[in-house]
């Protein structure tokens, strides 16, 4: 395998990894990933969060869907744009997304406290200078 067959393989099952985490609280990856975002932020349009997290509108508009369904989102409107909305967590989205959130960030650390702060800072650094020449490469041609 090549190593950039490799890297893909880790980046997809990197997230198979948050995808089975998600799953014992009922979310989809793609929730966890709304949650996580909503949870940082406070309040965001749908838009942010697709371009976040490189997801099609269509996908954003079911999240958001299903999340309100479950009673953690409501919208509101954007002020500075009257035909966009925000989204923002419910109370009981709050309850449910902050120690869920306070619980993968805990263990995040748990994995990475057996390695030298200084190679995941170098790697972090290394994956996004390859990211950003890839991404010239290609939109570049």
């Amino acid at each position: 395998m090549n190593p950039l067959d490799k890297l893909s393989s880790l980046s997809a099952q990197l997230s198979q990894i948050y995808a089975q985490w998600a799953k014992q609280y009922n979310l989809t990856l793609n929730e966890l990933r709304f949650l996580y975002h909503i949870n940082a932020q406070g309040s965001c349009s749908p838009s942010e969060i697709g371009d976040k997290w490189s997801l099609p509108k269509q996908t954003v508009t079911s999240v958001c869907k299903q999340l309100s369904q479950k009673g953690f989102l409501r919208f509101s409107p954007d002020h500075k744009d009257k035909r966009a909305k925000r989204i923002e967590l419910t109370p009981a989205g709050l309850a449910f997304t902050q120690p869920m959130i306070e619980n993968l960030i805990r263990l995040e650390y748990q994995a990475s406290a057996d390695f030298d702060q200084e190679k995941i800072t170098l790697l972090l650094t290394e994956i996004e200078r390859w990211q950003a020449m890839l991404n010239h490469y290609l939109n570049n041609q």
